[in-house]
Protein backbone atom coordinates (compact mmCIF):
# COMPACT_ATOMS: atom_id res chain seq x y z
CA UNK A 1 0.00 0.00 0.00
CA UNK A 2 2.56 2.38 0.89
CA UNK A 3 4.47 1.99 -2.61
CA UNK A 4 1.35 2.63 -4.63
CA UNK A 5 0.64 5.63 -2.70
CA UNK A 6 4.17 7.19 -3.03
CA UNK A 7 3.86 6.32 -6.80
CA UNK A 8 0.26 8.50 -6.59
CA UNK A 9 1.51 11.54 -4.56
CA UNK A 10 4.93 11.61 -7.09
CA UNK A 11 2.66 11.38 -10.16
CA UNK A 12 0.64 14.37 -8.22
CA UNK A 13 3.80 15.81 -7.60
CA UNK A 14 4.55 15.40 -11.56
CA UNK A 15 1.26 17.38 -12.72
CA UNK A 16 1.79 20.03 -10.31
CA UNK A 17 5.21 21.02 -11.27
CA UNK A 18 3.79 20.28 -15.05
CA UNK A 19 1.19 22.89 -14.62
CA UNK A 20 -1.76 20.24 -15.12
CA UNK A 21 -3.16 20.31 -11.85
CA UNK A 22 -6.76 21.62 -12.63
CA UNK A 23 -9.95 21.31 -10.04
CA UNK A 24 -10.67 18.82 -7.96
CA UNK A 25 -12.84 17.45 -10.29
CA UNK A 26 -10.45 17.15 -13.24
CA UNK A 27 -8.09 13.92 -12.87
CA UNK A 28 -8.36 12.72 -16.55
CA UNK A 29 -5.01 10.97 -17.41
CA UNK A 30 -3.78 7.90 -19.52
CA UNK A 31 -3.24 4.59 -18.28
CA UNK A 32 -0.30 3.04 -20.13
CA UNK A 33 -0.36 -0.80 -18.46
CA UNK A 34 3.20 -2.69 -18.70
CA UNK A 35 2.11 -6.01 -18.24
CA UNK A 36 -1.61 -7.89 -19.51
CA UNK A 37 -3.66 -8.94 -17.50
CA UNK A 38 -4.73 -11.31 -20.17
CA UNK A 39 -1.44 -13.36 -21.46
CA UNK A 40 -3.09 -15.04 -24.50
CA UNK A 41 -4.52 -11.84 -25.76
CA UNK A 42 -1.40 -9.98 -25.58
CA UNK A 43 0.80 -12.26 -27.28
CA UNK A 44 -1.98 -12.24 -30.13
CA UNK A 45 -1.95 -8.18 -29.97
CA UNK A 46 0.51 -6.79 -28.10
CA UNK A 47 -0.48 -3.72 -26.95
CA UNK A 48 2.57 -3.23 -25.10
CA UNK A 49 6.18 -3.28 -26.12
CA UNK A 50 9.93 -3.40 -24.81
CA UNK A 51 12.13 -0.98 -26.79
CA UNK A 52 12.41 2.62 -28.29
CA UNK A 53 9.99 2.36 -31.34
CA UNK A 54 8.33 5.29 -32.00
CA UNK A 55 6.86 8.10 -29.68
CA UNK A 56 6.64 7.66 -25.70
CA UNK A 57 3.85 10.19 -24.08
Amino acid sequence: CTDNAAMIALAGAERLAAGLAGEAGDLGAGARPRWPLDEAAAKRDPAYVTGRRGAKA
